[in-house]
């Protein structure tokens, strides 16, 4: 039996020499191969229930180019087309119905395969169909004979096949070279990174798999320096959501540095040494930033031209995703700014900061605890003697001689927008042994601290400005937790150690420095 062919005359409108117009438009490679890619990418996502339900799990998309003959091959064996979608990827000005995908606007196909080549072709079925769909667009010969119609050959094949192929000849945009074909496999790759690295998408070019590396984040300051990014602001009346991850690079690079900005789970603009870098952020192409901060950008509310390659935010919207981002990677920035000789040296010496704190507070242990006989259970007041003595210690201590300085500093802190407390401090510059006292009335409106900077323990500091700054705001925090703790004790006059340390813990972080 022989092979069955039925052919439909296709008006490409307007007229087919418009399509020649194509080769002039400013495409690199590996945009033009990426309308290919895009179009094979959402015809698998769209239909991947259909697909695995006949237990095709994966995509796989060969592009192949043989600059021998000028010809370039690109497969797929996603789901394919029937009659309506083959004559809408062929025929020009006539969009997909579903535009949320990454061939939204349905000129890929044509204008890349113009724009590469003189002639080319498509031939497509759809997965379950019995029917296979073959065209050819010779510009030269539509634009010689002005005519704007071709044909489209329908033959009969197995029904399981499924998939597409573009075949383009006589190529006028070379891509021969080794160092042009290489950027197109790294850019490819950077591009697909998240289809390729899910696992479903497998894509080669030359018959040789893309893979894309992640970039290793830096280690520094007991911290991995990855951090995932949220937020939105509005420009212009319409709300931009913005998400992804920023990162320092733990081997620092320029061209690995910047940030890829995706739009649908596909790379817009990055890429090595393609990657967005705004000098408001990134500063000078010699900056420390520029060779560390790097980071992937969803960017789903911003428009974005034809050709997939920019977005169309040249109105002041640019300006105002950067002034947004900048304000939400400032700790990024700030750790991208150190160089890595400081970095080391910050390394080198809090390890030995850290190894000497270590080997002092263990001489001070072994000399002041290492002599004692019996050691406290954990449990029980009978084990902790000192509790008992409480009362006989706190008479003690207010009996100790002392020199108090005349100056008193006085503090008015709003615990909460109902309640505020009245909070003086005095230095105490004798030698008493107690390092605090805090006198508070019962209610805990007012307290007055007495703080003794030349106690033996803050002796060798006390004579620094900065160091009294500290210790103030210390015994502030320690005051305040100590006043509220009481409030929360329970009928027996009880608290909890664990409240105590909470409630230091949070007057501590709001006497911070930080904004």
């Amino acid at each position: 039996m022989g092979q069955e062919f039925e052919t439909y005359e296709l008006n490409i409108q307007p007229q087919a020499g418009v399509i020649g117009v194509f080769s002039r438009l400013n495409y690199k490679p590996w945009y033009a191969i990426a309308e290919f890619v895009d179009n094979s990418t959402q015809s698998f996502y769209s239909h991947q229930e259909h697909l695995a339900k006949q237990g095709i799990s994966n995509l796989h998309v060969s592009v192949e180019y043989d600059d021998t003959k000028d010809i370039l091959t690109i497969i797929d064996d996603a789901f394919g087309m029937e009659i309506e979608d083959f004559a809408r990827a062929v025929k020009i000005d006539s969009p997909p119905i579903n535009k949320n995908g990454r061939n939204e606007f349905g000129m890929g196909l044509k204008t890349a395969a113009s724009w590469f080549g003189n002639i080319w072709s498509v031939r497509s079925t759809q997965l379950n169909s019995e029917n296979e769909y073959y065209t050819e667009i010779n510009i030269p010969e539509l634009r010689n004979k002005n005519i704007n119609s071709v044909s489209i050959i329908e033959s009969k094949v197995a029904p399981t096949s499924h998939g597409t192929t573009i075949i383009i000849r006589e190529i006028t945009k070379k891509i021969g070279s080794s160092r042009t074909k290489n950027k197109i496999k790294e850019l490819l790759k950077s591009m697909y990174r998240r289809d390729l690295n899910n696992g479903l998408v497998h894509i080669t070019y030359d018959g040789e798999p893309l893979f894309y590396d992640e970039h290793e984040c830096l280690s520094f300051r007991n911290r991995k320096w990855r951090q995932d990014i949220d937020f939105n602001f509005d420009f212009d009346g319409t709300n931009h959501h913005v998400t992804g991850f920023v990162g320092i690079l733990s081997h620092g690079g320029f061209g690995r540095a910047g940030f890829a900005l995706f739009r649908r789970n596909r790379v817009v603009i990055g890429g090595d040494d393609f990657n967005y870098k705004p000098e408001e952020i990134f500063g000078q192409a010699q900056s420390t930033i520029a060779h560390k901060l790097f980071g992937e950008i969803d960017l789903e509310d911003f428009p974005i031209n034809q050709a997939k390659d920019g977005f169309v935010w040249d109105d002041g919207l640019e300006e105002q995703f950067i002034k947004e981002l900048k304000q939400h990677i400032k700790e990024y920035i700030d750790i991208a700014k150190i160089t890595n000789k400081d970095r080391i040296k910050e390394e080198e010496t809090a390890k030995e900061v850290s190894d000497k704190v270590e080997a002092q507070v263990k001489e001070v242990l072994e000399h002041s605890f290492g002599n004692q006989d019996v050691q406290p259970q954990l449990f029980g007041q009978e084990s902790f003697p000192e509790l008992n003595q409480y009362k006989e210690y706190q008479e003690e201590q207010n009996n100790l001689p002392e020199t108090v300085d005349d100056k008193i500093r006085n503090y008015t802190i709003d615990l909460n927008p109902a309640s505020k407390c009245s909070l003086s401090v005095q230095w105490t510059l004798g030698n008493a042994s107690t390092w605090i006292k805090v006198d508070s009335e019962e209610d805990g409106s007012s307290a007055h601290i007495q703080l003794n900077i030349n106690h033996p323990f803050f002796k060798p500091f006390s004579e620094k400005e900065d160091f009294k700054l500290v210790l103030e705001k210390f015994a502030l925090a320690f005051a305040l937790a100590e006043i509220q703790a009481k409030k929360n004790a329970n009928s027996e006059g009880m608290i909890s150690p664990n409240a105590f340390r909470t409630l230091i813990n949070r007057y501590l972080e709001q006497l911070t420095d930080d904004e």
